[in-house]
């Protein structure tokens, strides 16, 4: 599984990678808005959304699964990168008030340990954000295919598995509607507008 961050990097240098960080970024930012020496830990492969979560930060934490191998953030200040066992998180109880969990969800495999170690970590007003490939969207083939995806969820599997680890589900939002075409023009041209 070590050459999933070789994967990550190689596809968002792609422009299907490119496109769908921003897209995904702005969806970020939107959830997300800023607030001042807020604490955040971004779980998986998260070096493509840093600009939209490391703003007004008291202190971000990038934690990457050892599975994946190590990789380092090319952030100036106010971050700490660590690889990572999922299941027992190097961060103090209710010590973070916001988790964003991408290219992660879909590797593990006791997702009920993993969630009630997140639940652990956040304030009694902490927030998390999962980004997780969609088992009926267009995505889910690519993710599998490319990116070694242990499984892809629908929404009731999600709702179902935050329901049961202590978490209250507020929204849920679908982002990418394209096809996974790396081809610029054909994307620019019939689905991404500017």
């Amino acid at each position: 599984m070590k050459k999933n961050i070789d994967n990550f990097k190689f596809f968002y240098l792609s422009f299907l990678g490119k496109t769908a960080s921003s897209i995904l970024s702005k969806k970020i930012s939107k959830l997300w808005t800023p607030f001042h020496k807020s604490r955040i830990a971004a779980i998986g492969f998260c070096s493509p959304f840093a600009h939209s979560i490391n703003k007004r930060v008291q202190r971000l934490f990038f934690l990457i699964p050892s599975q994946f191998g190590e990789y380092h953030f090319n952030l100036k200040d106010k971050n700490s990168t660590a690889s990572i066992n999922e299941y027992t998180l190097p961060i103090d109880d209710s010590s973070l008030d916001r988790l964003l969990v991408i290219h992660s969800l879909e590797y593990i495999t006791d997702h009920k340990k993993f969630l009630r170690e997140a639940w652990r970590t956040l304030d009694k007003n902490g927030e998390i954000l999962i980004i997780a490939p969609n088992s009926f969207g267009l995505w889910r083939t690519h993710h599998k295919k490319n990116l070694l995806s242990l499984r892809t969820f629908s929404y009731f599997e999600l709702n179902s598995l935050l329901l049961n680890n202590f978490f209250t589900p507020i929204d849920f939002e679908y982002s990418l509607f394209f096809p996974t075409i790396n081809n610029k023009y054909f994307l620019v041209k019939f689905f991404i507008t500017k």
